[in-house]
């Protein structure tokens, strides 16, 4: 972990992994920061996948991540991060069940935004807000797919977003976390997808 508060926790999770049989691949002998599931993430479909660098995740992770994992069928992409209102990817870009993208343009230098909307399509992004981005942690909400049925799961969304969600067709569930955004995460924080 590259926030000094939280390097304690890296040994006991590569510990707990180990234990499991879970292939462990440590950044650090490379002497590279990389923040796992932070910085990175797949498209809903899993025909792209992104590691955000910047802040907490070094930019040469990138060709790191690119030679332990198989992207076999997806497109992998590096995008830079450049707010510090978004110290990781899942602060400031959210990949939704029915193919639409969250995201708040301005956590990314140019470059990065374009990419996402050329991959993902323009009429594919939502752009969010401030408030839906720093104070809410809409980025780091879930999305989840049952049958036909698409929910968004967060902590807080405005009442323009909610609406703009709801007309998409998602069922829009909160979930009240602020105690745990006190620790600057929201719900994806405290999730790990072991499927990756």
């Amino acid at each position: 972990m590259y926030n000094p508060p939280r390097r304690a926790e890296t040994e006991p999770t590569i510990e707990w992994f180990k234990k499991r049989d879970f292939k462990i691949y440590d950044s650090r002998p490379h002497g590279l920061n990389l923040e796992g599931c932070g910085d990175f993430a797949y498209n809903y479909d899993r025909k792209h996948a992104y590691l955000g660098y910047g802040f907490r995740t070094d930019k040469g992770a990138y060709d790191l991540v690119k030679d332990v994992i198989d992207f076999t069928g997806t497109e992998f992409h590096s995008l830079h991060l450049v707010s510090d209102l978004c110290y990781h990817l899942d602060t400031a870009m959210l990949s939704l069940s029915q193919g639409h993208v969250l995201v708040f343009p301005p956590a990314f230098d140019t470059e990065s935004y374009n990419l996402i909307k050329e991959v993902n399509g323009e009429d594919n992004i939502i752009e969010i807000s401030q408030e839906d981005c720093v104070d809410n942690f809409v980025p780091n909400a879930i999305p989840v797919q049952e049958g036909d049925k698409h929910y968004v799961v967060g902590m807080a969304f405005t009442p323009e977003l909610h609406e703009k969600l709801t007309d998409l067709g998602y069922n829009v569930l909160v979930t009240p976390y602020q105690e745990f955004r006190k620790s600057g995460g929201s719900i994806r924080c405290s999730v790990l997808d072991i499927g990756i």
